[in-house]
C-alpha cells in the first residue's frame, strides 16, 4: 500500500511538472537595441562604458546602462520607433553611434528592423599640451593660447578657432577631449617687464644713450606666435592627431621692439580734447582670413587729439574705429596696414565702416514671443553681427559697424522662420547674401513661416543604407549657403531635413564623403547630375528617395 501511494505521489508530481513545463510562455514584447562597444582602433571590447538611448519623439525618455566585461549592452522591450544611441567612458568623449562631426545615425526598431546586433566603435580622445617660454627659457604666464582646427563644418575646408586656454605659473597649457584631426596652436602674450614710453615726446638733453637704450629694451612686444616658432599663420606647422594620440607643442616667444600706433581722433570733444570717445580695435588676418583680435595690444596715452596704441609687434593688421559716442554720423572707419616703428593714421584718409539698419517683414504665421535677431555672418573672417528686431519689425546694428565684405543674412531665435527675400539700399543682395562696401545700408528682409520638411530614404541596390551623408543643395549654391541642409541616414536609411525654404534643390547621398567640401559648387558638380531633384513650393512634408553615390 505504501509503495502504491508513493507511486501515485510520484506520478501526480510528474504530471504537475509536465503541466508546468507545457504552460504557454508569453513572447517578449517590444524590440531590442543591443550590441557591443569596442575600441575603434584595436577592436577590443570596452567594459564600464555608459551607454544611453533616448527616444527621438520624447527627449525625456532616456535609459542608461554600463557595459560588462564583454563590452555588451542591451535595452530590451522597446516600443517601435527611433532612438539616439550614445556612449561615453573615461578617455572617450560622449559620442553618438557612427558619429561624423555633429551628425550620427539614429537606431530604428520595429517589425523587420534589426537593432540588436550593433557594433559601436568608440573613438579615443586626443590631446595637445605644451609649455610657453621666453627668450631666456623662463615660463610665460597667463599667455592666451588658441587652438585652431582644419575642418569642413561650413561646407569648405577652413581653419577655425575652436578653443582657448591660458598658461599657468609654469607656462604650461593643455587641450583635452579632442577628436582626431588637423590642428594649429597660436600664442599671444605681453612681456611681463614691458614698459611702454610715449614716442610723442622728444628726448631732452638730459637723456643719455644709456637711458635711451634701457627704454628701448623695455618697449617691446611679443608677436602672435604659431607653433613651433612662426610669426605668420602661413608658417604654422600642423599637428595631425589620430585617435588617442597626445601631441606636445612647445612655443618660444621672442620679444621685438613694439609698434606705436598714433590715431587722430576726429570726433574728440572740443570742450575736453584730451578725452577720446572711441578706441580702435586691432586684429590680424590669419589662416583663411579669420579676423583675430590682438590680445596684447593696449592703449598708452592721448595727447593733443592723438590716441596712442602700443603693445603691438610689427606685422600686418586691420585697424577699426567704430562710431564714437553712439552717434550715427558715419565716423566709423577701418584700415588694413603693415605696421612697424611709429605709424600715424588719419581717419579721414581711411575707408568707412558701414552702418546697417532696416526692417523685417513676417509673412504669415504668428510672431514668436521670444526676441528675434537679424544676424550678419561672414564665413571667411568668422565675424558675426547681431541686431534685435523691435516689436515694429525694425532693427539697427547700432552697436556694431560692419566692415565691408560678403555676409550671409539669417534669423536667430525665430524657430520656423526663414528669410525668403531681401532688398537693400547702399548694398548689393544676391540670394541669401549681402555685399557691403561701406557707408549707410538700409536692408529689408521678408521672412516666411511656409517652410517644408524634406524626408526620405537612402538606397543602395534598392535597400536602405545607414550612415550616408545626405546634402540638400540649393539651385544657386554659390550665394545661398544658408539654404543648404545636411543629415546622416539612420539605421533604416531614413533622413530628415527641416525648415526648407520654397525653391528648387537637389538631394544627394554620399558614402564615406564626410571630408568632402559639401558646399563647394565645383566639388558638388559631379554628384548633382546623379542626385534627386526636389521642388519645394510651400509647407508640409516632401518624401524623396536618394540613390547612394
Amino acid at each position: 500500500m505504501i509503495a502504491r501511494l508513493v507511486f501515485i505521489a510520484i506520478a501526480l508530481s510528474a504530471i504537475g511538472l509536465v503541466a508546468q513545463t507545457a504552460a504557454p510562455v508569453k513572447p517578449p514584447t517590444g524590440y531590442p537595441i543591443a550590441g557591443i562597444i569596442v575600441n575603434s582602433t584595436t577592436g577590443q571590447p570596452l567594459s564600464g562604458v555608459a551607454a544611453s538611448i533616448t527616444s527621438t519623439e520624447n527627449r525625456h525618455d532616456t535609459q542608461t546602462m554600463q557595459t560588462g566585461a564583454d563590452g555588451r549592452f542591451a535595452f530590451p522591450g522597446l516600443p517601435a520607433g527611433k532612438y539616439s544611441l550614445t556612449a561615453s567612458a573615461r578617455g572617450y568623449r560622449a559620442q553618438g553611434f557612427n558619429q561624423h562631426s555633429n551628425f550620427f545615425s539614429g537606431i530604428a526598431v520595429g517589425p523587420d528592423l534589426d537593432g540588436g546586433n550593433l557594433v559601436f566603435r568608440l573613438i579615443l580622445d586626443a590631446g595637445i599640451e605644451g609649455t610657453v617660454t621666453d627668450d631666456d627659457g623662463d615660463a610665460v604666464r597667463n599667455a592666451s593660447v588658441q587652438l585652431f582646427q582644419r575642418n569642413n563644418d561650413t561646407g569648405q575646408q577652413r581653419t577655425q578657432l575652436i578653443s582657448n586656454a591660458s598658461t599657468d605659473d609654469r607656462g604650461h597649457y593643455q587641450f583635452g577631449h579632442l577628436s582626431a584631426g588637423t590642428y594649429f596652436v597660436a600664442v599671444s602674450a605681453r612681456p611681463w617687464y614691458a614698459q611702454y614710453s610715449s614716442q610723442q615726446q622728444n628726448q631732452t638733453e638730459s637723456d643719455n644713450v644709456r637711458v635711451a637704450e634701457e627704454r628701448a629694451q623695455l618697449d617691446v612686444a611679443y608677436p602672435t606666435t604659431f607653433y613651433p616658432a612662426a610669426e605668420d599663420s602661413a608658417g604654422a606647422t600642423a599637428l595631425v592627431l589620430h585617435p588617442g594620440e597626445r601631441a606636445t607643442a612647445d612655443i618660444v616667444m621672442r620679444a621685438v621692439p613694439a609698434v606705436h600706433l598714433r590715431i587722430k581722433n576726429r570726433d574728440s570733444d572740443s570742450k575736453n580734447p584730451s578725452a577720446p570717445r572711441g578706441f580702435p580695435r586691432v586684429s590680424q588676418l590669419i589662416f583663411d582670413g579669420v579676423l583675430s583680435p590682438v590680445m596684447s595690444a593696449q592703449g598708452f596715452g592721448y595727447t593733443a587729439g592723438m590716441y596712442e596704441y602700443t603693445g603691438i609687434a610689427p606685422g600686418h593688421y586691420v585697424i577699426e574705429m567704430p562710431e564714437s559716442g553712439g552717434k550715427r554720423n558715419g565716423s566709423g572707419w577701418y584700415k588694413e596696414i603693415d605696421l612697424s616703428g611709429t605709424v600715424e593714421l588719419d581717419p579721414s584718409e581711411s575707408p568707412a565702416l558701414a552702418s546697417v539698419s532696416g526692417a523685417l517683414v513676417l509673412e504669415g504665421g504668428t510672431r514668436p514671443v521670444s526676441k528675434m535677431y537679424v544676424v550678419l555672418t561672414n564665413r571667411t573672417s568668422r565675424e558675426n553681427f547681431s541686431a534685435e528686431v523691435s516689436d515694429k519689425g525694425l532693427f539697427d546694428f547700432k552697436d556694431d559697424e560692419v566692415r565691408p565684405g560678403k555676409y550671409e543674412v539669417v534669423l536667430s531665435n525665430a524657430p520656423g522662420y526663414q528669410i525668403k527675400s531681401m532688398i537693400a539700399k547702399g548694398a548689393k543682395t544676391i540670394g541669401q547674401t549681402i555685399e557691403i562696401s561701406g557707408g549707410s545700408v538700409q536692408l529689408v528682409c521678408t521672412a516666411t513661416h511656409a517652410v517644408a520638411k524634406v524626408t526620405g530614404v537612402v538606397l543602395r541596390d534598392d535597400k536602405p543604407f545607414a550612415g550616408a551623408m545626405v546634402v540638400l543643395v540649393p539651385r544657386n549654391p554659390d550665394s545661398n549657403w544658408t539654404l543648404f541642409r545636411r543629415d546622416q541616414s539612420d539605421s533604416d536609411g531614413t533622413f530628415n531635413l527641416p525648415e526648407v525654404l520654397p525653391g528648387l534643390y537637389t538631394a544627394i547621398a554620399l558614402q564615406d564623403a564626410w571630408d568632402l567640401d559639401w558646399a563647394s559648387p565645383a566639388v558638388l558638380q559631379p554628384y548633382l547630375k546623379n542626385g534627386t531633384p526636389v521642388e519645394v513650393t510651400g509647407g508640409g512634408t516632401i518624401s524623396v528617395k536618394a540613390r547612394l553615390q
